[in-house]
């Protein structure tokens, strides 16, 4: 007599891109029927199989009936008032009391949920992965959850980015003061240094009348000193 094997658990996954992404469609229009051609044309699927893999959670949480016609819970999915609501109502009716007990807040511990997860349905930790983001998904109720979809993150490293661009460009233009220090040493008219400023020359022509006397010739070149070099 053969003992009759007990019979593996089998929780909902769904990723959050398509699960808004259907939702998205759901408050335009409620399909006639959710098909797996309409999944694939909807979320840009490349297998018939990856469109039926969705379908299964999607009848799990009651979202589509077994012949894939919208139910009327996904009316009330797609309303932004009853959301939560019906959230909580798929946690309540998929998930075993005593999952729920140890994680009763809509912060969920990711680690300590996937480990659950794996030990009671006994699954890998890829599967265990999904499983675990569709409860906290389906736990947190919030519409605003669609915001972790990482386009966020991406406009907030642009945002970065242009803002250092547009500093780095005032740096850049900003003129150097006369008071600002400036360490260096002086070679054949250029600066050689941490700032490099812009050199002088000056060609000078010196006209000196044929009746001027030497000591009115000194007093020329003595004032240029003075005046031009002033040390």
């Amino acid at each position: 007599m053969s003992k009759e094997k007990s019979k593996k658990p089998s929780y909902p996954m769904i990723s959050e891109k398509s699960w808004w992404t259907i939702r998205g469609q759901f408050k335009k229009t409620i399909p006639s029927i959710v098909s797996v051609s309409y999944l694939k044309s909807l979320l840009s699927l490349n297998s018939d199989q990856a469109a039926k893999n969705i379908l299964y959670p999607l009848r799990q949480m009651n979202l589509i009936d077994d012949m894939n016609k919208p139910t009327d819970r996904s009316n009330k999915w797609r309303n932004d008032e009853q959301y939560s609501r019906v959230c909580a109502e798929i946690v309540k009716e998929i998930y075993p009391s005593e999952l729920t007990d140890l994680f009763p807040d809509p912060n969920v511990d990711t680690k300590k949920a996937k480990d659950w997860f794996m030990n009671n349905a006994r699954i890998g930790d890829s599967a265990a992965t999904k499983v675990t983001s569709t409860f906290i998904l389906l736990k947190e109720g919030q519409i605003n959850g669609s915001s972790r979809l990482k386009n966020k993150p991406k406009d907030s490293i642009k945002s970065k980015q242009i803002g250092n661009k547009e500093r780095k460009s005032k740096s850049d233009s900003q003129p150097i003061s006369d008071t600002q220090e400036t360490r260096g040493t002086f070679d054949s008219g250029e600066i050689k240094g941490l700032v490099k400023q812009p050199t002088l020359h000056i060609d000078l022509q010196i006209h000196i009348s044929p009746e001027a006397t030497p000591i009115q010739i000194d007093n020329i070149f003595a004032s240029i000193a003075k005046h031009l070099y002033d040390k």
